[in-house]
């Protein structure tokens, strides 16, 4: 054997991949200028998502050879695909899982149909006739039909403004300063500035004077005029208070413990008493994340006859194993 060819059998296959066409369409997660409630959104999912990389698969039935096959494929497709579904199952409501006798993949919208049936149902049905499909739904999609991400869209929308706002006002740090004419007491009618005239000075404001080197910091008015500042920086928002309860609207729905995420919890007033409410809160999120394992890969496991046990690394309590 060649060189090369020794050093080629090391690197499993797939390890050359930069761009996987079977997930490039699939996740709901986009990035867009100021596009800030995605982001949260994705940070809030991924406290459940990311324990998938701590779960661990075993089989218990080892009398059927078909059997040890079938998981031997379940277990590759979870350890590589299970974050992504889960995410997918949070952004979309349900993830369609090919299977072709080998092994397990996430099906792009251009290798199966949907077909409306009679007694109005949807159906997938793929268009390689060798190819098995099933369909993993969350329970929000299959109560509501609708995903998790899009009952929480009002307050991701709300984030969105929310933050938004903000930014503009931190954009243009510093005073806004209206001037209108001075009316003299001896006047019979407010002085009133003809719409050329305003035009005109607003012009000259803005390109002779200001804090430039190249605006002049002396202005001289034909007028005595009233000044009104409005400190832009000072402005208060209440952004963090209205952040705080979107975020909570939405931790609610996807069952994760606000103290984990960690706006909330860097701004939160109470004092964690040696520990106790981080640790309640972390026994709370792995009882939400065997929840939701146990609706959708432990039902597909049953779903397909398998037999497993499950066990979370990490996890905090004595007992971490569950049977399937």
């Amino acid at each position: 054997m060649k060189i090369i060819d020794y050093i080629k059998s090391g690197f499993k296959r797939g390890n050359n991949v930069l761009v996987d066409a079977n997930i490039c369409n699939l996740s709901a997660f986009n990035l867009s200028c100021r596009n800030y409630a995605a982001l949260i959104w994705y940070n809030i999912c991924d406290l459940l998502t990311d324990l998938a990389e701590d779960v661990t698969l075993t089989n218990t039935k080892l009398d059927d050879a078909d059997k040890i096959y079938l998981f031997a494929a379940f277990k590759a497709f979870f350890y590589k695909w299970g974050k992504c579904t889960l995410q997918m199952l949070f952004d979309d409501g349900f993830c369609v899982i090919g299977f072709d006798g080998s092994r397990f993949w996430l099906m792009n919208q251009n290798e199966y149909l949907q077909q409306n049936m009679p007694n109005g149902e949807i159906v997938i049905k793929p268009y390689n006739d060798n190819v098995s499909v099933y369909v993993m739904r969350s329970s929000t999609y299959i109560s509501r039909q609708k995903s998790d991400k899009a009952i929480c869209q009002p307050f991701l929308d709300f984030l969105d403004d929310v933050l938004n706002g903000s930014a503009t006002i931190s954009k243009r740090l510093g005073a806004v300063v209206i001037a209108s004419p001075k009316n003299a007491p001896q006047l019979p009618v407010p002085a009133v500035l003809a719409d050329k005239d305003k035009e005109a000075i607003e012009k000259e404001w803005g390109e002779k004077y200001g804090v430039l080197n190249r605006q002049s910091n002396i202005m001289i008015l034909p007028k005595e005029m009233d000044w009104t500042t409005i400190n832009l920086a000072g402005l208060d928002l209440k952004t963090l208070e209205k952040t705080k309860l979107a975020i909570l609207g939405i931790v609610d729905r996807i069952k994760v413990p606000a103290n984990q995420v960690a706006i909330i919890d860097a701004n939160t007033s109470k004092q964690i008493a040696n520990g106790s409410e981080l640790r309640e809160g972390d026994k709370l999120k792995y009882k939400t994340f065997r929840r939701l394992f146990e609706r959708t890969f432990g039902q597909m496991a049953e779903d397909l006859g398998l037999k497993i046990n499950y066990s979370i690394y990490g996890e905090p309590k004595d007992e971490a194993e569950t049977q399937i």
